[in-house]
């Protein structure tokens, strides 16, 4: 039985393998602790503490659950020494879709976007309801149903594969410019006033909101609940920054030089590798004061919450990565890689300069599960990884110097790993940008990112429905993406009008031949004396005097063999 008060100071995992396969035939050495190790600690407290967790929901950024850092040790970098860590298997089954019909075996796409968006539920829950109670607290007369904003949706839909200069050239009369499917589901006028009270919160709790994104949070929340449901993690992931292009004035505008889209709102995303499909994502508001934790390492300790325990790969840039977060990682069971900046702590900082490496050439480190690699390419690549061992290598082509001939260049497989599963978030980026709702449009700020996100669900749901598809489970034929985005904006409107009367027909552009239409016998042509100028010449600012006259409307017309202003003026 143990004494009561008995303490116990803790010993890492890493160290124990390394003691039990050190050769000690010499003489038992004790083991050496550092300073921080040699803290006591209360092992009942320290376990009671341990089996506590907080349910995750990734809403507002920068409050995560993580260790502090009295957890992490103090790196001592050590050439050929790399022990690896003891990842344990899970029984979690990766990239499992969730999505089933009650009533028959094979799904249609329109069924598997609007389960695995919950479109019913964001419709009645958020959208219709709070903009409803938006106009009333603005004194407007508005009323909608969920019938008619999912048609307005659909519309949205439409006009991003079917582009034209302004939202108002899709009731244009013109042939040539018109769009008739778009005309008949409501008048412009219509289109407008929805756009105009959509709201998604209650501006009523507006001066208790600390979160500079409270308009828009209630769908991202949707969303994040949406997307993880769907599908289970998958294997591999990436984490990265990902810009929304605003040119508008917020607070939470940002400014990247280096990024294709300098200006708008920058958002975290957690995505897979293969497919691009966004598990989850949040919306970067601001620096938070009193933060315990870098920016970078908040961030994928906030993304990574739900892929404890999992053994999934997760790889991101040097913008979040440190020896202390793969640490923390690691103890959570999650493989980490990426590339990482020399200038961060605990970093080695012994490292052979690179006018004294040649490419190729290798430098590997480790310490405490961690392996640190230097690589030369045309210039130096340092990656940090948890799972990944520094000694394997492999070949990658390159331009010889002053030739165009390609040679093989020896690479460690960690850096290889790395530029094949990083751009998950680009992936997704790059498949969303080819159809976007409101490109042009001037709108508020939570309208851009609600439009913004109902693509990146839309590109979610044809994710799914490959993976369905490939799986045997789907009707008909393989669509295409821009096919199954026409499929689901046709699926939404579904022949709905809120119309009352046709809409005007469609006038011709085709110039008319001169005196097919006839004019009322009241209207008469007569010669005065006094010549002045045409009327109808004078709308297209030409100076041409007549002294013919029509003897009702009392104006000046011309007459002539090139001109008939007398019939032209009458039939407009």
């Amino acid at each position: 039985m143990a004494r009561r008060g008995c303490r116990e100071f803790p010993i890492w995992d890493d160290e124990v393998l390394h003691l039990l396969m050190a050769d000690n035939s010499d003489g038992e050495d004790e083991l050496q602790l550092d300073d921080e190790d040699q803290q006591f600690q209360d092992v009942e407290n320290g376990i009671a503490k341990a089996d506590i967790q907080e349910t995750h929901l990734s809403l507002i950024p920068g409050i995560v659950s993580c260790e502090t850092s009295e957890n992490v040790p103090k790196f001592q970098w050590e050439k050929n020494s790399y022990v690896p860590y003891v990842f344990y298997k899970s029984e979690y089954e990766f990239g499992r879709i969730n999505l089933f019909s009650d009533h028959q075996d094979m799904l249609s796409p329109m069924h598997v976007f609007t389960e695995m968006t919950q479109l019913d539920k964001l419709m009645n829950d958020i959208v219709v309801k709070e903009s409803i109670r938006y106009a009333e607290q603005n004194e407007r007369l508005f009323t909608i149903d969920s019938e008619e904003m999912k048609a307005f949706l659909g519309m949205n839909f439409v006009m991003s594969y079917h582009v034209l200069p302004t939202v108002r050239h899709y009731w244009s009369t013109d042939e040539d410019m018109g769009v008739s499917f778009i005309a008949n589901v409501m008048p412009r006028k219509r289109f407008e006033q929805i756009r105009q009270n959509l709201h998604f919160c209650n501006n009523e709790y507006q001066s208790q909101a600390d979160d500079k994104a409270y308009k828009i949070r209630p769908v991202m929340h949707h969303f994040n609940l949406c997307f993880q449901k769907a599908m289970n993690n998958s294997k591999r992931q990436s984490i990265d920054e990902h810009m929304i292009k605003v040119k508008g004035h917020s607070l939470m505008k940002q400014y990247i030089k280096d990024k294709p889209i300098k200006w708008g709102f920058k958002m975290w995303c957690r995505a897979d590798s293969s497919t691009g499909y966004l598990f989850e994502f949040d919306l970067y508001t601001g620096k938070k004061m009193n933060t315990e934790v870098e920016l970078g390492e908040s961030v994928v300790l906030s993304l990574t919450e739900q892929l404890k325990g999992l053994g999934c790969e997760v790889y991101f840039n040097d913008f979040f990565n440190s020896p202390a977060l793969q640490y923390k990682l690691m103890k959570q069971n999650i493989k980490a890689c990426g590339t990482v900046r020399t200038n961060r702590k605990n970093v080695p900082k012994s490292l052979p300069l690179d006018e004294n490496m040649q490419r190729g050439d290798i430098h590997a480190e480790s310490s405490s599960g961690i392996s640190f690699v230097k690589w030369m390419d045309s210039k130096s690549v340092h990656m940090l990884t948890n799972f990944i061992s520094p000694i394997p290598t492999g070949t990658v082509k390159r331009r010889q110097a002053g030739t165009a001939e390609k040679v093989n260049v020896t690479c460690p497989e960690v850096i290889i790993s790395y530029y094949k599963h990083r751009g998950g978030v680009d992936l997704m980026n790059q498949r969303k940008a080819c159809y976007e709702v409101n490109r042009k449009v001037k709108i508020k700020y939570y309208l851009r990112l609600f439009f913004y996100l109902l693509d990146i669900a839309l590109n979610n749901a044809y994710v799914v429905y490959v993976k369905l598809h490939e799986a045997q489970r789907m009707e008909g034929p393989l669509l295409s993406s821009l096919e199954y985005r026409q499929h689901i904006a046709r699926g939404l409107i579904n022949n709905y009008t809120c119309r009352q009367r046709p809409r005007p027909a469609v006038v011709s552009t085709e110039k008319q031949r001169i005196g097919t239409k006839r004019i009322l016998p009241a209207h008469n042509m007569q010669k005065v004396e006094k010549m002045k100028r045409c009327a109808n010449c004078a709308k297209r600012r030409k100076e041409n005097r007549t002294n013919n006259i029509c003897t009702v409307c009392n104006v000046h017309l011309c007459f002539t063999a090139k001109r008939n202003c007398f019939v032209e003026y009458h039939n407009n």
